[in-house]
């Protein structure tokens, strides 16, 4: 008798937690799909979503009548990271710039924020386009003429795609998570626990022995070790990775031949500020290097025009428009700091206004 209570109970406490994992993730699914600014859900609770499904979030108000799509495709600086972001503001990426001065007849799409990796991006705007990610991101509507505005950062994207080329949800596991994103969820709440319970995940960046100070003027401040122009990077890799990147740029670009393309190179602090002497810059991955690593503004400056030289050359054989943002950045740069003191690796709203500046002058996109 015993043994049979045992086994009925055992049974219902395993369909009884089925069940309210089915109920979460179906809640998880629901939330996907309908998160948006214009909604007010919360932004505390983004991080808690799959990266795909918050592509959403951003409200461009799109509307029905306009038949072109234009999408920014890029990293967290194409998605709008930063102190405008952290302290709740409605406006504050380059998309929401370019949604409110520069466009007449085209819709505007995110397929920022899943890794600073174009490659892998390019792969997850396909994929969107044709519906594969569903039931987290639902596909735009038809469309007749599309645009493409590709964020290059100059501060890590070269580095990623060194460490890792694999590409997003190629295996069956991650593809799993589109259906199940209460794996996503549990498994940045577990990180967040982890963190909580845990002082080892302090690392070295935030140590004093480390701090660059910048000033502008009169005004100056602590910056921890700062994303360069590849500073960690041999001219060989530089190359490497740069006709990897032109390569899928390239694929993309024949599969679909009719699309207008921009190509938007985003300068990092190092090459934006060009501080004075050595200065400590931030080397990947972050968790396997000493604090002590060292540059200079001319050999991270030197990497900086190698990098845009070697990109210029591959882009323009595909006929992809090439912009170039480093030298009005750095001019502004003179007049005040361009990234924030609470994210001090994000613009603020003024440099994404100037990025968006950039791509509308470049970019002939309606």
């Amino acid at each position: 008798m015993k043994i049979r209570d045992f086994t009925v109970n055992s049974i219902l406490v395993g369909a009884s937690t089925l069940l309210g994992f089915l109920i979460i993730n179906q809640a998880l699914v629901y939330l996907s799909s309908n998160n948006s600014q214009r909604h007010g859900f919360p932004r505390n609770y983004l991080r808690y979503l799959e990266p795909v499904a918050r592509w959403k979030y951003p409200d461009f108000n799109n509307s029905k009548t306009k038949q072109d799509a234009t999408f920014i495709v890029g990293d967290s600086y194409a998605e709008g990271a930063g102190d405008s972001f952290l302290s709740n503001e409605y406006n504050y990426s380059i998309g929401h710039f370019f949604n409110n001065e520069y466009r007449k007849n085209t819709n505007i799409y995110y397929v920022a924020n899943s890794g600073s990796s174009i490659p892998q991006q390019l792969i997850l705007l396909q994929m969107h386009i044709s519906g594969k990610l569903k039931p987290l991101s639902v596909p735009p509507k038809k469309f007749k003429a599309l645009n493409i505005i590709l964020y290059f950062y100059e501060g890590n994207d070269l580095e990623n795609t060194a460490t890792s080329k694999l590409l997003p949800y190629q295996s069956w596991k991650h593809r799993f998570r589109l259906y199940f994103p209460i794996i996503y969820a549990g498994h940045e709440a577990l990180r967040d626990l982890k963190g909580i319970f845990s002082q080892s995940e302090s690392n070295s960046l935030s140590s004093p022995s480390n701090v660059n100070k910048i000033c502008i003027g009169t005004t100056c401040r602590d910056m921890s070790p700062m994303q360069s122009a590849s500073a960690g990077l041999s001219e060989k890799q530089i190359s490497n990775e740069i006709s990897y990147l032109a390569d899928s740029v390239k694929e993309f670009s024949l599969e679909y031949p009719k699309a207008k393309m921009c190509f938007v190179y985003i300068p990092s602090p190092s090459t934006i500020y060009s501080p004075k002497g050595w200065f400590y810059y931030q080397k990947y991955p972050i968790h396997l290097l000493p604090s002590d690593i060292k540059t200079t503004a001319e050999l991270n400056n030197s990497k900086s025009l190698l990098i845009r030289k070697m990109l210029r050359n591959r882009l323009d054989l595909n006929s992809i428009i090439f912009i170039d943002s480093t030298n009005n950045l750095k001019r502004e740069a003179l007049k005040g700091f361009l990234h924030g003191t609470i994210d001090q690796k994000h613009f603020t709203a003024n440099g994404y206004r100037l990025i968006a500046d950039a791509t509308a002058q470049g970019c002939p996109i309606d």
